[in-house]
């Protein structure tokens, strides 16, 4: 009977013994499992964290690529001068000749108007004589056929006279004087007014008067001014 007693007893350790180490094994597993779970995720955190940081990276250096590039072409926008076809750039007028200028002689209204880089002559009779103001960079060419010189019958060769005035002849004119204008100012009824003084010819005298009002330029048509050079 003790036999059997202590049989039983031997046989209840070894099944504790073997039930103790398989929860100690599964234990260990599932913290193995845990750990290695942890790594990945940790991994996968840094791998994202990186692919961020590179993402970001490449958007500044697209973004500052982009900027270079537009401000380059704005710097070589700006510094061209190069217009074509002999032309380096315009000719700037005056500021106080721009606008839109009258005057009156024996042949009726003619009317004057000045932008920035061009000019329109309209006669009496309704005429309009309309020219831009270019720099020539070469000398004229005499051998020029007449449909080319059609085709350029709008540009002018022009240049500042000082700080009030411009002159313009042809493009393709070789011979005769040209044309000029200049900004003037005088006394008329009490108060200052200014003008434009318009002339042709190879000398700087005055054809036409132009005043900044049609009301002016008609009380004006026969007036005089010692300080003009009148041509007539």
């Amino acid at each position: 009977m003790k036999k059997n007693i202590w049989s039983i007893l031997v046989t209840l350790s070894v099944i504790l013994i073997i039930l103790t180490g398989c929860n100690s094994n599964s234990n260990e597993h599932k913290s193995s499992s845990s750990s290695k779970a942890e790594l990945v995720k940790s991994s996968s955190s840094k791998k994202k964290h990186s692919e961020k940081k590179k993402e970001s990276s490449s958007e500044k250096e697209s973004s500052s690529s982009s900027l270079s590039s537009e401000v380059s072409s704005s710097s070589s926008t700006q510094s061209s001068e190069d217009l074509g076809e002999d032309r380096g750039g315009y000719v700037t007028t005056p500021e106080a000749m721009r606008g839109t200028w009258y005057s009156k002689g024996e042949d009726g209204m003619k009317k004057l108007v000045i932008s920035e880089h061009e000019i329109t002559l309209i006669s009496a009779d309704g005429e309009t004589n309309h020219t831009i103001l270019y720099k020539r960079t070469k000398d004229t060419p005499s051998d020029v056929s007449e449909s080319e010189r059609q085709s350029k019958e709008e540009w002018r060769s022009a240049g500042n006279i000082g700080t009030n005035g411009i002159s313009m002849r042809g493009w393709y004119q070789l011979q005769g004087g040209g044309e000029h204008f200049f900004t003037h100012e005088e006394e008329i009824n009490g108060q200052k007014v200014p003008l434009v003084l318009y002339g042709f010819g190879a000398n700087d005298l005055t054809d036409y008067v132009y005043y900044p009002s049609e009301d002016l330029a008609n009380q004006q048509s026969d007036a005089k001014y010692d300080d003009i050079n009148y041509k007539f």
